[in-house]
This record gives C-alpha cells, sequence and structure tokens, in this order.
C-alpha cells in the first residue's frame, strides 16, 4: 500500500513525521496544525509513523491503522478517526523516546520567561485549565507534556494541539479567540476535539521558560476554590508520579525532579469556575519571588 504525502510537524523540542494516504487526515492536520510550515520530510525526526486505511471491504466500516518502525502498537480506529488516533498514537510514542528530557504528564505556559507546570492525572480539569490560561494571554508550551531539560532546568515547548473531551469542548469552544478542530463523537474517551495554540505560540516553540510554579489542579463540579501550599517534599514525590520516564532517567530523573521542587513554588488548587481558577493562578504568580 502506498504511503501517501509525508508531512513533518516541528513540536520545537521534537519533530513528527506522518505519512498517509488519507485526503481527510491532511484536511484535519491542516486545522489543527495550521501554523506549521513546509519542511522537508527527509530531515531527522524524533518519530516517525503512518496512518493507512484499512481493507475497503470490511463489513463495519473501514479503519484506519496506526504504523511506527514497522509495528502497529495500536488496535485500528474507525477511519473518520485517523487524526485522534495520530495524536494519541504519537504522544505515546514521544513518552517512550525523549529520554533525553524529564517528562511530566503535566500542560504548561508562560508569560515571558516564567513558567507555571500543571501537572495531574487523567480528568483532572488540566486541559481545560491549560487553554483556558492560554485563551487569557499566556504562551502555550504543552498541554500533554512538561519537557524539563534536567541540564538547564528549563521546561521546553512541546506544542501540539492539546485534546479536549466532551464537556470541555463546549467549556473552551465558546470563550473568546478559541480556535478548535472538528468534534470526533464516540471515540474510545468520548468526544474529542482539538484545542490549537495560537501563532505567537508556535513561533516561539524553541523558547523555554524558567519553572516559577507548579500547580496541582483539580476541577470538581460546585467546589469552593481551595489552594493549599505543598512542601518541596510533597511536590517532588507528586511531580515523580506525574512523570512518564522518571523511574527510566533514574538519578537524572530524581535530581531533575527534586531540582525543580526546590526551586518552584507548589500548590494543590481545587475549583469548580474557570475564571476564579484563572484569577488566583494570577494573583500567586505575580507574588513568586
Amino acid at each position: 500500500m502506498r504511503q501517501g504525502p509525508c508531512r513533518m510537524l516541528d513540536l520545537g523540542s521534537a519533530r513528527i513525521a506522518v505519512s498517509s494516504p488519507i485526503a481527510r487526515f491532511h484536511e484535519h492536520l491542516d486545522i489543527v496544525y495550521p501554523h506549521q510550515q513546509t519542511e522537508d520530510p527527509t530531515t531527522f525526526v524524533d518519530v516517525r509513523v503512518s496512518v493507512l486505511p484499512g481493507a475497503p471491504w470490511r463489513i463495519w466500516g473501514r479503519q484506519a491503522h496506526f504504523w511506527s518502525e514497522a509495528s502497529q502498537p495500536f488496535e485500528p480506529y474507525p477511519l473518520q478517526n485517523a487524526l485522534p488516533l495520530f495524536e494519541w498514537g504519537g504522544n505515546w510514542l514521544l513518552a517512550q523516546r525523549l529520554n533525553a528530557y524529564l517528562l511530566l504528564h503535566a500542560g504548561v505556559v508562560a508569560r515571558d520567561d516564567g513558567a507555571i507546570i500543571l501537572p495531574a492525572a487523567p480528568g483532572s480539569g488540566k486541559s481545560t485549565l491549560t487553554c483556558a490560561l492560554h485563551l487569557a494571554g499566556w504562551r502555550f508550551l504543552s498541554d500533554e507534556f512538561g519537557v524539563v531539560d534536567p541540564a538547564s532546568g528549563l521546561v521546553l515547548p512541546l506544542l501540539k494541539p492539546a485534546a479536549l473531551k466532551n464537556r470541555s469542548i463546549e467549556v473552551i469552544g465558546t470563550l473568546p479567540g478559541a480556535t478548535l478542530g472538528p468534534v470526533f463523537p464516540n471515540t474510545r474517551k468520548g468526544d474529542v476535539a482539538h484545542f490549537v495554540p495560537d501563532r505567537d505560540s508556535f513561533t516561539h516553540r524553541a523558547r523555554g521558560a524558567k519553572p516559577r510554579l507548579v500547580i496541582f489542579p483539580r476541577f470538581r463540579e460546585g467546589a469552593t476554590l481551595t489552594c493549599t501550599r505543598l512542601p518541596s517534599a510533597d511536590s517532588a514525590m507528586r511531580l515523580g508520579l506525574n512523570s512518564f520516564n522518571y523511574q527510566t532517567l533514574g538519578p537524572v530523573g530524581f535530581h531533575a525532579v527534586t531540582s525543580l521542587a526546590r526551586q518552584t513554588h507548589a500548590y494543590e488548587l481545587e475549583y469548580s469556575i474557570l475564571d476564579e481558577a484563572i484569577e488566583h493562578i494570577e494573583k500567586l504568580f505575580a507574588e513568586v519571588p
């Protein structure tokens, strides 16, 4: 089967090359990666994948298959869900391969050269809060990966669209300035749409930022906003638990996590109203020396 056109996506701290003959998939890539420039797909990339259509005679509908290095690490998705398959598959491969960095499961935004890291488990409202902060004027570095350079201590951009699910699609999609890709209903993670970071964030995709705040967010319906300062030891433990490769990195990971915990102020934030959460985060950031 022919591989189709190859696209190289420059994400800042990583590059992905993807080949596919599926025309609709390329249309969706254009929507959620609108600022990407034409790049030579033969240059070095961290991840190289193909998204290929399955057999056209399948009774229950045609499927999309995700290939990397002659293997399929995931079950196929319906053909119309090729973009979510590519996004989730690409994230999984990046988490396996970017071991030059400490990778946190976190959203990251920045103002000037100071960054806020938002580590959280799935379902905590991390993506919603990250996108809302970006729309409130913060530079978008990442939604899925907090990429920490152990040598410099800086957090680096990994500029991919944020996958919003279910209710978050409407919450973020109705905010001024929000750009979302198409909604993919009834995926294995529910309804999904991808939030597009702005051009300025893409332009500065090679610009790292110094971590100043670590905020562990948790959305809870009807909750009164509460914010609790965390000791450095608790922050370090939770950062390690919210990392993709902390154990893989061994001593490097330990020193990166403990250094990050020492140089930042860490808080646990529970909220139910986005505007209140953003206002409180702005205040915390302004107070950090």
